[in-house]
């Protein structure tokens, strides 16, 4: 068999039976990752940059326990939409957050769960006042209460699990097997379904790439819609839940979400690099994101 012809029989072999993600992670691994992201929202560009310590501090036959601390989180965002959205994210990355996964790293549980929730509440608190502080016609748009009450009713253990195995990080795709058109099944963490597409952009799964989109009838849209306006405008919910359909229809109500995300890996199992392209619609307002995330420090 001719080289091109073996380098082809492994390949289709790859796709058609897959290659599963599965680390060698190390007790004492200590990586350092850079994520610079760019987000384009009511007309606005925000800038931020992030950097997130992963810490093995156990590692045994049944999996491994994994400390993520948030180092740095700078945005240049300005607008009420840009800063509630940076709000949403730094709430729940504002602690640090111990994992425990399988033998294959898949994330299972959240060790410190109680403590996470404990001290993102006290965050959401103290963003949310000075939020509404810094700019009083929010105000008028948003009740604080509600919205405090809103986004901590998204902090659930099986959402927070939900975020890191279903968004590009370095943990998401552990314990998958990838084979180009594999298909499966995820949720965000305000409920809504995924759809995950996956490619092997190397035979060795060095090198994966991931289209998301979100994957739901009109009714499951038309439910989750109904849920959220009773939380967060109770008063208009009667009007709403009337005029559902005709809502819908307009566009106004349009939900509309498509990420690709590119990994590279490296040996160890580690990620070397994960490139994001995000573009939602949502309430008629267009969100336009990228993120570039980067192994800048590692002992191994």
């Amino acid at each position: 068999m001719t080289l091109a012809l073996l380098l082809t029989a492994v390949i289709m072999s790859a796709q058609t039976t897959g290659v599963k993600i599965t680390p060698k992670y190390q007790k004492g691994d200590n990586m350092l990752y850079r994520t610079m992201g760019t987000t384009q929202v009511a007309g606005q560009v925000v800038n931020s940059v992030s950097e997130n310590r992963y810490t093995v501090i156990d590692a045994s036959a049944d999996g491994y326990t994994i400390e993520v601390k948030t180092e740095k989180m700078d945005s240049d965002g300005q607008d009420f939409m840009a800063r509630l959205l940076q709000m949403m994210e730094q709430a729940v990355k504002s602690g640090n957050v111990t994992y425990k996964t399988d033998a294959d790293g898949k994330v299972i549980s959240i060790v410190n769960f109680e403590e996470v929730k404990k001290s993102t509440g006290v965050y959401i608190e103290k963003m949310i006042d000075e939020l509404m502080s810094e700019m009083p016609q929010a105000e008028a748009m948003f009740s604080k209460d509600d919205l405090k009450q809103q986004i901590a009713g998204t902090l659930t253990e099986e959402n927070l699990i939900a975020q890191v195995t279903s968004f590009a990080n370095p943990l998401a795709l552990n314990g998958k097997t990838i084979s180009t058109g594999a298909m499966d099944q995820g949720s965000d963490p305000n409920g809504r379904k995924l759809k995950n597409i996956y490619f092997l952009s190397a035979a060795d799964g060095s090198k994966v790439k991931v289209t998301t989109a979100l994957d739901m009838s009109k009714e499951e849209m038309k439910k989750m819609i109904i849920e959220q306006v009773k939380k967060s405008m109770p008063q208009q919910a009667d009007m709403v839940i009337e005029n559902i359909d005709q809502l819908m229809d307009s566009g106004m109500f349009n939900l509309n979400m498509n990420i690709t995300s590119d990994y590279e890996f490296l040996p160890s199992g580690w990620a070397k690099s994960i490139n994001l392209v995000m573009k939602q619609e949502m309430m008629g307002q267009g969100i336009e994101s990228t993120q570039k995330i980067e192994l800048v420090e590692s002992n191994r």
